[in-house]
């Protein structure tokens, strides 16, 4: 997949062009990808960067995503003064048509661009002969009887609700970064873990453990999570999330690992001491383990 942080000046491809934000590529926006890998021509992501809003995956993590779904030109535009000063008619012209060449256009039916968020679908089908591309117009998808959409999954991730925010994403929630050295204490009750912390803008749940899955280069290892500020064995500690892997000995450090969110446990709680958090990971554990079959007797 080809990335661009900016509209490229010498793009020269015939492009299915997908627009929109594309928090979190959930299940609904799978939809415009396969009408642009349907047509024919060059699966092209057009995504809007708005620095100040938290996202449901980071800058990396979103291209990632992106290249595992067929996407093959990825194109970021952020979303400054430059953007919002746009008219609906520059935008379809100079960027939908002069630049990226679409042959293709596919949006979701509510989606708004341009000046003052003034255009939509019609003014789209209004340029669609003269600029010459042919418009797709996608229906939202539900779950449930209601809209998939990328808020409805924020609101499910901040609440701790993975398995709804697994089934909305058509993949987990998940936190990708390079493990850092922590304090140890993990190791030394036996859990050793791989510690990280959280990508700056993302949503977050709430601070607790979880079963997790970590995926490390090709492999996948099941394990536990936990989310939060190790309140047992201090009072300072920063926001992190450290992970025992199962049956993982090999050293990670300064190695980058993607954990995906399967299940909220419990809350992140502050324990009277090690030794009573040591027996509650041990529970966590067997927990996790039987919930997924492993070491079952």
């Amino acid at each position: 997949m080809e990335i661009w942080e900016s509209i490229p000046e010498d793009f020269t491809a015939e492009t299915a062009l997908c627009i929109g934000k594309f928090d979190g590529f959930h299940r609904g926006h799978r939809l415009l990808l396969d009408e642009a890998k349907n047509s024919g021509l060059a699966v092209t992501v057009l995504t809007f960067v708005f620095n100040k809003t938290e996202t449901i995956d980071s800058v990396e993590e979103k291209r990632s995503i992106a290249a595992e779904a067929g996407v093959e030109y990825y194109i970021e535009m952020e979303a400054g003064p430059e953007f919002f000063s746009l008219s609906p008619e520059e935008f379809i012209r100079n960027i939908v048509s002069k630049k990226l060449h679409a042959g293709y256009v596919i949006v979701g039916e509510d989606f708004r661009f341009g000046k003052d968020r003034a255009g939509d679908i019609g003014t789209l089908k209004e340029y669609e002969s003269s600029c010459g591309y042919h418009l797709i117009a996608v229906p939202k998808m539900q779950d449930e009887h209601k809209d998939i959409s990328s808020s409805r999954i924020r609101e499910c991730i901040v609440a701790g609700e993975m398995e709804d925010v697994e089934r909305l994403l058509g993949r987990p929630y998940r936190m990708t970064g390079i493990v850092t050295d922590g304090n140890r204490i993990g190791r030394q009750m036996g859990f050793p873990t791989a510690n990280m912390v959280p990508a700056s803008g993302k949503v977050l749940p709430p601070s607790g453990v979880y079963a997790v899955s970590v995926h490390i280069g090709e492999d996948e290892y099941p394990g536990i999570g936990n989310l939060g500020t190790k309140p047992t064995v201090g009072d300072d500690n920063p926001l992190g999330l450290e992970v025992h892997i199962f049956d993982y000995h090999d050293d990670l450090y300064d190695k980058e690992i993607v954990v995906d969110f399967r299940k909220f446990l419990r809350e992140e709680k502050r324990f009277d001491s090690v030794e009573e958090l040591h027996r509650q990971i041990e529970e966590d554990i067997r927990r996790v383990k039987n919930q997924n079959g492993i070491d079952k007797e």
